[in-house]
């Protein structure tokens, strides 16, 4: 009886091993693309400056990521440096170049600064790894092109500056922002990113 025991807790960890260092089956592409799109789809908040010289207030915003192309320093040599959308966070924030769009909705319009709720910046950052490839800790700088429509129709746009760190694998961090002729000049987002 022992043996038979004993001879089922060894088959049983022989086969059970062989299963957890076994590599996986790649995800079949509509789920990696579904579950991916979906992810992207959960918004990171922040704050605005809402400003018009005499008054000053913060709104709270909302704002996604697109990523349409990024170029990767540090990828190994079977993998291509270009990546389209789908970028993988160890390509991203091991060093890398990216062009970024950035849609923004805000919970309400700008009382003071007179600007509606949405907003998009469109540019290019440069992310730079500090520790551990980036994984523990990596910082960027962008460049970008602003635009939001004021409550009385004219165009707000210019050049925005952007400064951010990130930490816990790529997934979370700080963005600074600053926007050149805007009377909303600085922004503050918390970046989370879900791959």
């Amino acid at each position: 009886m022992i043996s038979h025991v004993f001879l089922y807790i060894i088959l049983t960890f022989v086969f059970v091993s062989a299963e957890v260092y076994s590599q996986l089956k790649s995800a079949t592409v509509p789920v990696k693309w579904i579950s991916w799109t979906l992810l992207q789809g959960l918004p990171s908040p922040g704050y605005y400056a809402d400003n018009d010289g005499m008054n000053k207030s913060l709104r709270f915003t909302l704002s996604w990521q697109v990523i349409p192309l990024s170029y990767s320093f540090s990828s190994n040599k079977y993998l291509t440096n270009w990546s389209f959308f789908y970028i993988k966070p160890v390509k991203r924030f091991s060093g890398s170049a990216e062009m970024f769009f950035e849609p923004t909705v805000a919970t309400g319009d700008y009382k003071y600064s007179r600007l509606r709720r949405f907003q998009w910046n469109s540019g290019a950052r440069v992310v730079i790894p500090l520790a551990q490839r980036g994984e523990y800790l990596c910082f960027s700088l962008g460049l970008a092109y602003y635009n939001q429509k004021s409550l009385n129709g004219e165009l707000n746009h210019g050049i925005s500056y952007e400064a951010g760190i990130y930490s816990f694998f790529g997934m979370s961090g700080l963005k600074f922002n600053y926007y050149s002729g805007s009377s909303s000049r600085y922004s503050l987002k918390l970046y989370l990113k879900y791959y």
